[in-house]
């Protein structure tokens, strides 16, 4: 048989699919399909050390993809798939058998893994389906919990709201009462002072005026309760102290008293 000339090597990344059979710790035995992708990197190398760098990369990466697996248990596997491949993808970077071929490996990616034994695949597809199941669940949960707290935040703020509403309304009333109070106290003092400054020629003795200006006040101040009273359908009872009611009684005639009002 004569030989081949090659006059062109491809040396763009390529792409080549596997199907590895491989066995987990707990002797669950799997077939794992995926790519890898691989590229020449010193053409005059590969040459050298390989008539066949495509089946040595397929090989070496199975290996240590066989590894990989072998250490962990079929839970362990499903639960983070590409954990344990990116294992075997490091294992395979940290060794020399690529470089000495001139080669590179790129990636290496699990896409589907199924049992070999068929009474196994069934146990398999129903723990996945659980695990589906129980991601969904905890999935619906999760949004469920989103929505409460964002409902429960919104009422949060809105209490503050109207906390701060309600103390800001009685802070205005707080000040309309005071400047009331300041507007009414100036009256009052402008009141008592006309009142007093216009009997100062009248009645020189400042205190007789206060007292004067006392029971003006105090009067004024009767008989707007009295007349509130008078309005209404309550009963209204004065007492002696309210008529200045002084009874004498004479010391000297027996049986006979008098009453001055």
């Amino acid at each position: 048989m004569g030989k081949v000339l090659v006059t062109r090597v491809n040396m763009r990344s390529r792409m080549m699919r596997f199907a590895y059979e491989v066995r987990t710790s707990d002797s669950v035995k799997l077939v794992l399909e995926g790519t890898i992708f691989w590229q020449i990197k010193n053409l005059s190398l590969t040459v050298a050390a390989t008539a066949d760098p495509e089946g040595d990369v397929w090989h070496h990466a199975r290996s240590s993809l066989i590894q990989a697996v072998s250490k962990v248990t079929l839970q362990t596997f499903m639960s983070g798939v590409n954990g344990t491949v990116m294992e075997a993808f490091g294992t395979q970077a940290a060794d020399s058998f690529y470089a000495v071929r001139g080669v590179e490996l790129q990636s290496m990616e699990v896409t589907k893994f199924d049992c070999a034994d068929p009474e196994t695949a069934v146990i398999l597809q129903a723990i996945i389906q659980e695990s589906t199941n129980k991601i969904n669940k905890l999935t619906v949960q999760a949004s469920e919990n989103e929505v409460a707290a964002a409902a429960l935040a919104a009422e949060i703020q809105l209490a503050k709201q109207k906390t701060e509403l309600i103390e800001t309304e009685a802070e205005n009333l707080r000040i309309q009462s005071m400047k009331q109070g300041e507007a009414d106290g100036l009256q009052l003092a402008g009141d008592a002072n006309a009142f007093i400054a216009g009997l100062d020629q009248t009645i020189p003795d400042v205190a007789t005026r206060i007292d004067l200006y006392t029971l003006r006040h105090q009067l004024r101040s009767r008989n707007t309760d009295t007349h509130n009273l008078a309005s209404g359908t309550a009963h209204l009872f004065v007492a002696p102290d309210d008529l200045s009611l002084k009874l004498n009684v004479g010391s000297g005639q027996a049986g006979d008293g008098t009453a001055e009002l």
